[in-house]
């Protein structure tokens, strides 16, 4: 199994970025907001916004998150805590 990492809000123990595994978090997720993350990662890259090099995954996470907020009034569990998947 492959494995994308990116970074959520909450920072680590350490204080950077906690990484979380999309991967493993899209089954926690609401199908719609996803695919609608993953349509809009595809305007912004025919739109020029975002280049084929740039982190499609981190575009997702960063964009999903931002829907499910709007979508259910409180962050997605696995970006604000950082022992979701412990």
């Amino acid at each position: 199994m492959f494995h994308t990492y990116v970074e959520a809000s909450v920072l680590a123990a350490d204080g950077r970025p906690k990484k979380v595994d999309i991967d493993r978090a899209t089954f926690l997720m609401d199908k719609d907001l996803y695919a609608a993350a993953l349509f809009a990662m595809g305007v912004a890259r025919r739109a020029g916004q975002l280049a084929d090099e740039d982190n499609g995954a981190q575009f997702v996470w960063t964009d999903y998150c931002r829907r499910h907020l709007e979508k259910y009034g409180q962050p997605f569990n696995p970006d604000i805590d950082p022992d979701w998947d412990s």
